[in-house]
């Protein structure tokens, strides 16, 4: 049976790089593999999608702050 990846996180270290040419960005990414092992890899975003990452993530902070019993 092939080793499957069970979740990526944000590599430790390693800043996200925007290419304008290429309209993309880059964000460093580890997978997590169900046999305990790890891959480095990279989440490729358009332009786009970096701003709709960008929209989601701030909706997270946002959620985290009031968790945390700041303002609503």
């Amino acid at each position: 049976m092939p080793v499957r990846a069970t979740h990526a996180t944000l590599s430790a270290g390693r800043d996200a790089v925007y290419d304008a040419r290429a309209r993309q960005g880059s964000v460093p990414i580890e997978f997590h593999l169900d046999d305990g092992s790890t891959l480095d890899g990279a989440l490729i975003l358009t332009s786009v999608e970096v701003e709709w990452l960008h929209q989601q993530t701030s909706r997270l902070v946002d959620a985290h702050g009031r968790a945390l019993g700041g303002t609503p």
